[in-house]
């Protein structure tokens, strides 16, 4: 992933779905050893707590994160990005021993606005360490929400949203739903 030299607007909306890309600056992999993903998951955990959102997928790779969020008041969104990337630049530069490291370049946000898109996203978070080669099944990343929903509603549930909404590559302008 390469970041632009723009920044997105974001526009939120209250009571509304996000899908969240969040990229590490210069699309570097800062993100590993699995220590440095442990503190992003730890960190978003705690922030989801915090800011009372709602978080129903999510995954961590080296150099970039999904999460689809849900937040009540639509301000909380950036609000939460920006104390997540600034606690996890602050424990990532503590633990690499470097003060004052850009972790992170930008991140990018989607309203939801059907069902369709939000399991479509859904799976597609999940579908990510696959894509970029991390694993070959699913189960195997242990950075991800994916095994919750497998120990919680089983893999024939999981089988059948995949049928129902494929996984879409959104940063493919050939591969459209």
């Amino acid at each position: 992933m390469q970041p632009t030299s723009h920044h997105p607007p974001h526009i939120y909306l209250d009571d509304s779905w996000y899908m969240i890309t969040s990229q590490v600056y210069d699309g570097r992999r800062l993100l590993r050893p699995d220590t440095h993903k442990e503190v992003v998951r730890d960190q978003l955990r705690a922030l989801i707590t915090e800011f009372k959102l709602s978080l129903t997928a999510w995954t961590i790779l080296d150099n970039h994160t999904h999460i689809l969020v849900k937040s009540h008041m639509g301000v909380d969104v950036s609000r939460f990005i920006g104390r997540w990337h600034g606690r996890t630049s602050f424990d990532l530069n503590a633990l690499d021993q470097i003060r004052g490291r850009q972790v992170w370049h930008n991140y990018w946000d989607t309203c939801i606005r059907t069902e369709a898109d939000y399991w479509t996203r859904f799976n597609y978070v999940h579908y990510n360490p696959i894509k970029h080669g991390y694993v070959s099944q699913f189960e195997a990343w242990p950075f991800s929400s994916y095994k919750y929903y497998l120990d919680q509603k089983g893999k024939d549930w999981l089988l059948d949203l995949f049928e129902r909404y494929p996984v879409v590559d959104f940063t493919d302008p050939n591969d459209r739903y």
